[in-house]
């Protein structure tokens, strides 16, 4: 048996749906998972293949493990050939991709039969949030978390029009320092103003009204504190400004970075060149995507 796994990439938060909020994108990671071998083998090829391949062996190897531990499946020997497209510490949800195919790889080669929602709630507890890995299992926009114990997910697919300009600066950003940058405390003005915001932004891409996003991304809670605390994210708040400038229905700090995020109707190549200039102002370089949204999310496919 062999199966083949696509994973897309997600940006995650959109603004003001901190860990909640993720949309897949057209940006897929390729897996191919053979059983056999003396134990749990990854190889990775393509973007950063050589420097991830110490860290993803090893996140291949514990999300198994879990999996194994939770379904009551027994651990079987396997070979995991990776295709990197999606540039790690970007904030474009490399990380969740892989989880994601050795979980759902191990539940068609173990033929445990796990539902698809726990296979995503197995891979929230080692990403730390569902947002990135629930956008990359169901496609689309979602609004996940875990509510009593039990994943919950509510899914909008988006339309062709919409363009994602994704603008990376060279350095990156550590998910896992960017987490730990918040003030403990948030006054209640600032909480009200997110949670106000991000409900309606969710209300809006139900209801199609792109064109009124951008004030709703308007992030008090993670933004201003990584702007001001990570040296990739100085040219945030530039950059949105010159992606609205530019025509861009709105624009955000993907995940926590480095990637700043447009979502566009109009003129994808200005808001990308206004938001290049914007970074190159702090003395960066950076790299740009032009993506679509992946409304299918994961597939897998067997081959006996």
């Amino acid at each position: 048996m062999k199966l083949t796994i696509q994973a897309p990439a997600s940006s995650a938060n959109l603004g003001c749906g901190y860990d909640t909020l993720g949309a897949a994108l057209n940006l897929c990671n390729s897996f191919e998972m053979k059983p056999g071998g003396p134990g749990v083998s990854l190889h990775a090829k393509g973007v950063n293949g050589g420097e991830m391949a110490a860290i993803c062996q090893r996140m291949t190897e514990i999300a198994a493990s879990l999996f194994c531990e939770r379904s009551g499946a027994a651990p079987v020997p396997f070979t995991l050939h990776m295709t990197n497209r999606v540039p790690i510490a970007r904030g474009l949800g490399s990380s969740a991709t892989l989880r994601l195919a050795v979980m759902a790889g191990l539940n068609r080669l173990t033929g445990a039969e796990v539902d698809g929602a726990r296979i995503v709630q197995w891979c929230t507890e080692l990403e730390g949030c569902s947002d990135n890995v629930a956008a990359a299992w169901y496609g689309g926009l979602v609004a996940s978390g875990i509510v009593h114990g039990e994943l919950r997910h509510y899914k909008v697919e988006l339309p062709e029009s919409l363009d994602f300009v994704a603008v990376s600066p060279s350095l990156e950003v550590s998910t896992d320092k960017a987490r730990v940058i918040f003030p403990p405390e948030l006054p209640r003005e600032e909480a009200v103003h997110n949670l106000s915001r991000g409900i309606m932004l969710a209300m809006a891409f139900s209801q199609g009204d792109f064109e009124r996003i951008g004030d709703l991304m308007d992030d008090r809670l993670h933004q201003p504190a990584r702007q001001a605390n990570i040296p990739a994210l100085k040219p945030l708040y530039d950059v949105i400004h010159a992606a609205r400038e530019a025509g861009a229905a709105g624009a955000y700090l993907s995940g926590s970075g480095s990637t700043m995020m447009a979502i566009t109707l109009r003129n994808k190549e200005s808001v990308a060149d206004a938001m290049r200039e914007a970074i190159t102002r702090y003395g960066m370089e950076s790299e740009t995507r032009f993506l679509k949204a992946d409304n299918q999310g994961l597939r897998i496919k067997v081959f006996e």
